[in-house]
């Protein structure tokens, strides 16, 4: 088996129109350490049951934006856009940059690391 990698991390543009200015951003990879700092925070807001299963999530309060707000960055500056700016967005929007962000980042619905695949 043999396998071949580029260490170029991805990027999705994105557009958002702000008060009728067109303001344009970048989705841009995590690193592997970014990713893993995103997922121990997640795993704080998570509730488990006596056995120690997971059993749901304790708060859903900017769930979406921490994510996006680790890869989201303006083009201009280069500064990532904060949570507290993204919680102020429509929720269409969030959720829209929210799954692509996750696709982005390996990530699967519940916000963790794809299993790798099985020969």
């Amino acid at each position: 088996m043999s396998l071949k990698f580029s260490l170029k991390s991805g990027m999705v543009p994105v557009t958002l129109e702000v008060d009728g200015a067109v303001v344009e951003m970048e989705l841009r990879e995590m690193t592997a350490a970014a990713r893993d700092s995103y997922l121990d925070r997640l795993s704080s807001r998570m509730k488990f049951d006596n056995e120690g299963k997971p059993a749901g999530v304790k708060k859903f309060e900017g769930m979406q934006s921490e994510l996006i707000g680790a890869c989201l960055f303006r083009q201009e500056s280069g500064k990532a856009v904060t949570s507290q700016e993204i919680q102020g967005w429509p929720a269409s929007v969030v959720s829209d940059i929210y799954k692509a962000a996750q696709e982005l980042n390996h990530l699967n619905v519940e916000g963790k690391a794809e299993p790798p695949p099985k020969d």
